[in-house]
């Protein structure tokens, strides 16, 4: 199953501004006169439109589906407004236009965003990308805040779990980075500085210490011993993770056959 990453945007985000700094390059070059005698001719930027765009994120990344097809599909079954879902390749959601009509729209990672811009110039290639990496940055560091919250909360419970236990001052230590290297341990990853780790790592780091906050509570209210409740971590922090790889990537009543293709049932 995919995710949808964090580090992520829509079409309709990055149309805006595709769109915002194509009009900035052409300002520049017309106050520096040199625009070219189309450009002149014409008398203003051009405005790249939605489905323009859709179509060349399509063609950069090489995604088969037939809007078209798909969304008549979905009027049809009365399936529009649904949550995105991942279809060859890129995840495909909606947004309400100006008439308040649910439109199809691609939700990029920022990656696919960066090469879909590959086609633009190198004014506005390299302003939307400065965009996108501060847009990658601010996400960062919201998972960053919202793990420090509930790594305190989690700090919190091995405290409790410390004195429930009657566990001796000097092995203190050891327990609060047992259960630091938990969720490092129940996702297979290297311990490191969470500062450097991606959001989608950071979301998931923070919902295993969020279990594994709940689960000592549980366990202590239960009467287990210290040593079986780090097991029961471990345990509940394995299970979430393989409850999430084996749901399968479906929307109300939208899934695929065995060659990758769509079927509405």
């Amino acid at each position: 199953m995919e995710f949808l990453s964090k580090e992520s945007i829509n079409s309709k985000e990055l149309l805006d501004q595709i769109n915002l700094f194509r009009e900035m390059e052409y300002k520049e070059r017309e106050a520096s006169n040199t625009l070219t005698e189309a450009q002149k001719k014409r008398g203003h930027y051009i405005e790249l439109r939605h489905d323009n765009l859709l179509r060349t994120i399509r063609d950069e990344l090489n995604i088969k589906i037939d809007l078209l097809n798909f969304e008549e599909m979905l009027k049809e079954k009365e399936q529009l407004n649904f949550e995105p879902m991942f279809i060859d390749g890129i995840f495909v959601s909606t947004y309400k236009d100006s008439y308040d009509r649910e439109q199809i729209m691609f939700i990029l990672t920022i990656d696919q965003a960066k090469q879909v811009l590959l086609r633009e110039s190198r004014i506005v290639r390299g302003k939307v990308i400065e965009y996108l990496n501060l847009l990658e940055k601010k996400i960062r560091q919201l998972e960053r805040k919202k793990g420090i919250t509930a790594r305190k909360e989690e700090t919190e419970a091995i405290k409790m779990l410390l004195e429930y236990g009657n566990i001796p001052k000097e092995k203190h230590n050891l327990y609060y980075m047992t259960y630091s290297k938990l969720p490092f341990i129940a996702l297979g990853m290297k311990r490191v500085e969470r500062d450097k780790l991606p959001a989608d790592d950071l979301e998931l780091i923070k919902e295993l210490e969020n279990i594994i906050e709940i689960t000592i509570l549980k366990s202590m209210i239960k009467g287990l011993d210290p040593k079986d409740i780090y097991q029961e971590c471990k345990k509940a922090c394995i299970g979430s993770l393989e409850i999430n790889q084996n749901s399968i990537a479906t929307c109300d009543g939208i899934d695929r056959n065995k060659n990758n293709q769509l079927v509405l049932f």
